[in-house]
């Protein structure tokens, strides 16, 4: 028998969470760590969403590289779109103070 790392009840070998806690006893192998679950991460995170990628036993190492490439993409983007919304704003607001047309 083996014990839960959260709440040390005893467990049996083949259980994947703990009947006392609900806890996972296989780490990376959660809803997150899935492709829908690494998705919504990235819809929600961006980025930030990498080391759960990286940590999922379940996804194929090619499909994390795939992940990892997707996301830096978006973040070029990003950075990209919000650096132009900046500028039209500073312009904007030069156009505003200054009167020039």
């Amino acid at each position: 028998m083996k014990e839960c790392p959260r709440c040390h009840c005893p467990v049996d070998e083949t259980d994947n969470y703990c009947r006392a806690c609900g806890r996972s006893l296989r780490p990376g192998t959660g809803f997150l760590f899935t492709h829908s679950g690494i998705i919504l991460l990235a819809v929600v995170l961006g980025p930030f969403a990498l080391p759960v990628v990286w940590m999922s036993k379940l996804i194929s190492t090619p499909a994390k590289w795939i992940y990892t490439a997707l996301l830096a993409l978006l973040t070029v983007y990003l950075i990209h779109a919000f650096y132009q919304a900046y500028l039209l704003m500073q312009d904007a607001a030069q156009m505003m103070l200054g009167g020039g047309f």
